[in-house]
């Protein structure tokens, strides 16, 4: 599976056996007006192995060039492939342009940086070097108009060997997606700000659907509280260790795997059959357990006659760090954001905002272990009632089993899930997307998977409510769906270019040109209605 094979070269990395990454081609060309910069992810590549291609323009001194849409006068920017035989460029993307309006006249275009980005797919049955030519073409504009164009000609090596992308395409790549899709004012955060957003969402983060199977067990765990002061804080401590060091080695494995160019995002190990039937097995033993059909014992125990405090603390430990990995599938509001601003940012910011999660998602519990007197005020004396709780516990975490089966249903088959509204969604296209929105058409799409509680919630409690229907009617929305339950590279860099690494994510156009915006990650029918009027 990708995910094992992915995971196996993070290893390899930290191990220091890691190959040397390939080169990249780097040509710039251009006019004192315009400059254009192509980047290539390889500069060889394998049979049937696609080549990602990068354009970047840079205007100077106040000119300007124009969208594919460029507006009531203007001429649309043009990228030109001549490629060999059985060659095909996909997935053509833009990054959005801006409106300029001079006496009325209405234009689409860019005049600081713009960006073009490409994949183009190869034979398998190549044998020899690959011509490849891109003419690029446009009309630079300031008090006068000027056409102008540069090609780029390429011969690319065959090779036989594995290719990583070189780290100079990955930070063009990381500066060119942190554009395509600029967040909305409202949302720039600087890195105090993301991570208090990072640490009030870890918070909110425990009142997410997901967590009620943890709940269970911290429950339980606190219910058995005694007053040891020294007892209960170290207890505290461990349990924020191991989500502390849970959350620190999923951003460290993030942040490996998305250097060497994969696509993926908060909430990726939910994307592998394998960890979703890890998890179920995981799940399935824990409702045995709280059922007392199965015991796990220390050995020492039957000498000791009872659960020795050793053990305790790393019960406290493991539940922190299993904590986290049940978290994946939510994304809590203020968390999408600052997980967001993580992607372009350097390393000494990318662990202190992932730290401040952890930290304010341990927060709740740690507090409860500090001060159980509050806790034992709610609950009764611990008694028979402990029993019939965890029988009663039992039930969400087989609900969870179930669900989680009913994920690695849906990846083992990958058929598109039915919507049982009365809406039709389309499979999201960001090309149709972009068209819709140049002809000024409203367009929502919904970044989902099965494997996102918050999302299914979402989808149940708004999405398919009869004010939500009436809205898309009303204003002839067009609907997308992009599901992220299996990893998508496409849904994945559409997820970058609107500042996102995680889902729920709700986006918005409102018909009046490639200006969107962004829902909140809980959704109501109101709140529907107030952003979609």
């Amino acid at each position: 599976m990708k995910f094992i094979r992915n995971l196996f070269f993070v290893l390899s990395i930290l191990a220091g056996t890691n190959p040397a990454p390939a080169q990249a081609f780097e040509l710039t060309k251009g006019t004192d007006k315009v400059t254009v910069t192509l980047y290539t992810n390889y500069d060889e590549i394998n049979p049937g192995q696609n080549l990602e291609a990068l354009l970047q323009f840079k205007m100077h001194g106040g000119w300007h060039i124009f969208s594919q849409n460029p507006g009531d006068v203007g001429v649309p920017t043009e990228v030109k492939w001549r490629l060999p035989m059985g060659f095909e460029v996909k997935e053509q993307s833009w990054s959005p342009d801006v409106k300029f309006i001079t006496d009325e006249i209405v234009q689409y275009g860019y005049d600081k940086r713009a960006f073009y980005k490409t994949t183009i797919t190869p034979t398998p049955d190549i044998m020899n070097k690959v011509p490849v030519q891109v003419d690029v073409s446009w009309l630079a504009c300031k008090n006068e108009c000027i056409p102008e164009k540069v090609s780029f000609y390429l011969d690319i090596p065959i090779t036989g060997h594995d290719l990583r992308p070189s780290m100079r395409w990955i930070k063009a790549v990381q500066v060119a997606e942190n554009s395509f899709a600029p967040q909305p004012e409202d949302e720039k955060v600087n890195v105090w700000l993301a991570m208090l957003m990072a640490f009030a969402g870890g918070i909110i983060l425990n009142f997410m659907p997901c967590i009620f199977p943890i709940l269970t067990l911290k429950a339980i765990s606190l219910a058995q509280a005694d007053y040891n002061k020294r007892k209960n804080r170290l207890e505290a401590l461990m349990y924020t260790l191991g989500v502390v060091l849970s959350f620190l080695i999923i951003a460290t494995v993030l942040f490996v795997l998305r250097a060497q160019g994969e696509q993926i995002g908060w909430g990726f190990q939910l994307q592998s059959p394998i960890f979703v039937g890890i998890m179920i097995i995981v799940f399935f033993v824990i409702f045995l357990m709280l059922l007392d059909i199965v015991h796990f014992r220390n050995p020492l125990a039957n000498h000791m006659g009872k659960l020795t405090f050793e053990r305790q603390l790393l019960n406290s430990f493991v539940t922190g760090f299993f904590a986290v990995l049940i978290a994946s599938p939510c994304t809590a509001p203020f968390m999408g954001i600052a997980i967001g601003y993580t992607l372009t940012a350097p390393l000494y910011v990318y662990y202190p905002v992932f730290l401040a999660l952890s930290l304010g998602y341990a927060l709740p519990f740690a507090l409860a272990g500090l001060f159980p007197k509050a806790i034992h005020k709610v609950l009764p004396r611990p008694g028979k009632w402990m029993d019939l709780l965890k029988k009663i516990f039992a039930i969400p975490v087989l609900l969870t089993c179930l669900w989680l089966g009913w994920v690695l249903y849906s990846q083992l088959n990958n058929k598109v899930d039915g919507d049982a509204s009365l809406l039709q969604w389309r499979t999201y296209n960001p090309q149709e997307v972009s068209r819709l929105t140049a002809e000024k058409k409203p367009v929502f799409i919904d970044f989902t998977a099965k494997w996102c509680i918050t999302c299914l919630v979402n989808k149940k409690a708004a999405l398919q409510s009869r004010k939500f229907i009436k809205l898309v009617q009303e204003k002839g929305i067009i609907l997308f769906r992009a599901d992220w339950t299996n990893n998508d590279d496409m849904i994945t860099s559409a997820l970058e270019r609107y500042g996102r690494n995680s889902i729920p994510l709700y986006v918005y156009y409102d018909g009046t040109g490639s200006e969107y915006k962004i829902l909140p990650q809980l959704l109501t029918p109101n709140i529907l209605e107030e952003h979609l009027r």
